[in-house]
């Protein structure tokens, strides 16, 4: 059977409920020709023990590094294993609508080549430390770009993304060449570097369950801001330097306002 898609699914101590959910939305989904690669990057939880039900399927791979190495490496861990046209990311603790990946690639099979990531609307999961579900946030604002300024402006987060596999290499996968080692804010980096060479679409689709919970990795408010400014001077400083970046806040949480045109200097012979 021609597999087209990989569920990536990177993992660090997600819980054994978690990462259950996660695999079992993938199971569960319409569309059946998928694979999926796990990475381990060295769990010391339980989530591991209940791997097994579904690693007696050939379709599922489950790779593990000795040392914790962080989410960046442990995608591209995924990433040099996975040969299927598309990838999509799947976070330990989400999951997946029933038909998610069947409405999700045949949109992709339908785009040309040049548009490397599709994303469409998410529901916030908001959950308390027992597990209960506390409220359900429809996340429905979403764009397509092919400006790579706007789509800095824009602050947008893609969910779920869906990768053309072929860009993700072009670009050399996730980036790890940042102060943290490419531990945090993963996601936003490798989408600027697709945007400097392809497009990003927008389905108006809900796809995608986001688990927010008190043991998200993004409740660090302070390491999320200050990876946040450094990764936007640094996208700014790879795309020739010409704008000063604004920030704003919004619930605590830093984000960009605007760009202004730095003022270039005169020459001694102007």
């Amino acid at each position: 059977m021609r597999t087209d898609v990989t569920v990536l699914i990177p993992f660090y101590n997600p819980g054994k409920r978690f990462i259950t959910d996660a695999l079992k939305s993938v199971f569960e989904q319409t569309y059946q020709k998928w694979r999926i690669v796990l990475v381990n990057d060295a769990s010391t939880d339980d989530s591991v023990e209940c791997l097994e039900e579904f690693l007696g399927d050939p379709r599922v791979k489950l790779i593990t590094h000795g040392i914790n190495r962080g989410q960046s490496h442990a995608q591209n861990t995924g990433l040099q294993v996975i040969d299927t046209p598309y990838i999509i990311k799947l976070d330990s603790d989400d999951w997946f609508f029933p038909d998610t990946i069947e409405k999700m690639i045949e949109v992709m099979k339908r785009l040309p080549r040049d548009v490397a990531l599709l994303w469409g609307k998410k529901t916030d999961i908001y959950e308390d430390r027992e597990g209960n579900t506390c409220l359900k946030v429809p996340r429905k604002e979403g764009a397509s770009y092919s400006d790579k300024y706007e789509f800095l402006l824009s602050n947008d987060v893609p969910f779920p993304r869906f990768y053309r596999t072929e860009a993700l290499k072009t670009v050399g996968g996730w980036p790890t060449d940042d102060p943290w080692d490419g531990r945090v804010m993963e996601d936003r980096r490798i989408d600027v570097r697709l945007i400097e060479r392809y497009k990003i679409h927008w389905m108006d689709e809900m796809l995608y369950n986001y688990r927010q919970h008190p043991f998200n990795a993004t409740k660090k408010l302070d390491l999320y801001n200050e990876v946040f400014e450094w990764h936007i001077y640094d996208t700014l400083r790879r795309w020739g330097n010409e704008y000063e970046p604004e920030f704003k806040f919004r619930c605590g949480w830093k984000q960009l306002a605007a760009l202004h045109p730095k003022e270039k200097r005169k020459s001694l012979f102007d």
